[in-house]
């Protein structure tokens, strides 16, 4: 890989991303999702994006602090890997990206004018949120999900955060489905939940679903 130069302000972001793994030669960088625990390959584009977000001030600890306009794209990227590796065109599920993969049919007669729009279409619908299906009674997976996010802070203020967001969808009948479709994290902030505990809320909610739900049994959190 021909990586962009090191200065010193965003070593420290070239030490943090280095892959333990020889799974991607000649590609030394990866990201692990937290949740998921796959790794995903870092191309040059991406570490730039990272640099660029530590020297705007952005936080970058550990791979959890990774932002998610970039993880996002490491998932649609895997997901278009093993869609062209999939010759039957089905869909892939698993620990992999949790977007369905996108196949596009033009016929003979179209136009480019007409093809172009279809692309156009499809990548729009790709990045709209699409609909879930969570199993099982909607109000328990409302509680699920509200006991992974404490689980992910320390901070006592934080933890009870998330719970009361938890309770305020209770308490006004909304279900993890109906927010995931709306993206709204404002009408939470509106109700006095802090700015940041409002997006993770919503944004997180799809890779609970794919990553976490299925894989890691339902826990407590004192």
């Amino acid at each position: 890989m021909d990586l962009p130069s090191k200065p010193a302000a965003s070593h420290s972001v070239y030490n943090m991303m280095r892959c333990a793994s020889s799974t991607y030669p000649p590609g030394p960088y990866c990201w692990v999702d937290p949740m998921g625990k796959k790794d995903y390959q870092l191309k040059t584009h991406h570490l730039k994006r990272l640099v660029t977000h530590v020297e705007k001030g952005g936080v970058l600890d550990g791979h959890k602090d990774v932002p998610e306009t970039v993880c996002e794209e490491l998932y649609m990227e895997e997901q278009q890997r093993q869609g062209k590796n999939n010759r039957k065109g089905g869909h892939v599920t698993g620990n992999g990206a949790p977007y369905p993969a996108i196949n596009i049919n033009f016929l003979p007669s179209q136009s480019s004018a007409s093809a172009a729009a279809q692309v156009s279409a499809d990548f729009q619908s790709m990045q709209s949120p699409g609909p879930l299906e969570i199993p099982g009674p909607r109000d328990e997976a409302v509680k699920e999900y509200g006991k992974w996010q404490v689980s992910n802070v320390t901070d006592d203020t934080l933890k009870a955060a998330f719970r009361e967001i938890c309770d305020m969808m209770i308490d006004n009948g909304l279900d993890l489905e109906q927010v995931y479709k709306d993206q709204d994290p404002e009408f939470f902030i509106k109700k006095g939940i802090k700015i940041g505990i409002a997006r993770r809320f919503v944004e997180d909610i799809r890779r609970w679903v794919g990553n976490v739900k299925r894989a890691i049994p339902i826990y407590d959190i004192i």
